[in-house]
Protein backbone atom coordinates (compact mmCIF):
# COMPACT_ATOMS: atom_id res chain seq x y z
CA UNK A 1 0.00 0.00 0.00
CA UNK A 2 1.44 3.35 -1.03
CA UNK A 3 1.99 5.86 1.72
CA UNK A 4 0.51 9.28 1.02
CA UNK A 5 2.89 12.23 0.99
CA UNK A 6 2.46 14.81 3.72
CA UNK A 7 1.15 18.10 2.43
CA UNK A 8 2.68 21.35 3.65
CA UNK A 9 0.19 23.98 4.60
CA UNK A 10 0.17 26.90 2.20
CA UNK A 11 -1.60 29.35 4.48
CA UNK A 12 1.43 31.32 5.65
CA UNK A 13 1.78 34.64 3.86
CA UNK A 14 5.52 34.97 3.32
CA UNK A 15 5.19 38.26 1.48
CA UNK A 16 6.19 41.11 3.78
CA UNK A 17 3.85 44.05 4.20
CA UNK A 18 4.11 46.89 1.74
CA UNK A 19 7.11 49.21 1.86
CA UNK A 20 5.05 51.94 3.50
CA UNK A 21 4.03 49.73 6.46
CA UNK A 22 4.77 51.18 9.87
CA UNK A 23 7.37 49.51 12.09
CA UNK A 24 4.54 48.26 14.31
CA UNK A 25 2.76 46.68 11.33
CA UNK A 26 5.96 45.02 10.18
CA UNK A 27 6.67 43.69 13.69
CA UNK A 28 3.10 42.32 13.95
CA UNK A 29 3.55 40.57 10.59
CA UNK A 30 6.80 38.96 11.75
CA UNK A 31 5.30 37.76 15.03
CA UNK A 32 2.23 36.33 13.27
CA UNK A 33 4.39 34.53 10.67
CA UNK A 34 6.72 32.99 13.27
CA UNK A 35 3.90 32.01 15.63
CA UNK A 36 2.03 30.32 12.80
CA UNK A 37 5.14 28.44 11.66
CA UNK A 38 5.82 27.22 15.19
CA UNK A 39 2.26 25.87 15.45
CA UNK A 40 2.68 24.07 12.11
CA UNK A 41 5.88 22.34 13.21
CA UNK A 42 4.06 20.75 16.16
CA UNK A 43 2.17 18.51 13.70
CA UNK A 44 4.98 16.21 12.62
CA UNK A 45 2.70 14.27 10.24
CA UNK A 46 2.27 17.34 8.05
CA UNK A 47 5.98 18.15 7.86
CA UNK A 48 7.90 17.47 4.64
CA UNK A 49 10.59 14.83 5.22
CA UNK A 50 14.07 16.34 5.43
CA UNK A 51 15.42 14.07 2.67
CA UNK A 52 12.76 15.39 0.29
CA UNK A 53 13.66 18.99 1.12
CA UNK A 54 17.37 18.30 0.62
CA UNK A 55 16.69 16.66 -2.74
CA UNK A 56 14.36 19.44 -3.87
CA UNK A 57 17.00 22.09 -3.26
CA UNK A 58 19.90 20.03 -4.60
CA UNK A 59 21.62 19.28 -1.31
CA UNK A 60 21.22 15.50 -1.43
CA UNK A 61 24.28 13.52 -0.53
Amino acid sequence: MAESKPQASEDIDFAPPSANASPAEYEAWKVKKITHALKQCEDRESMIPAAEVWERFGFER
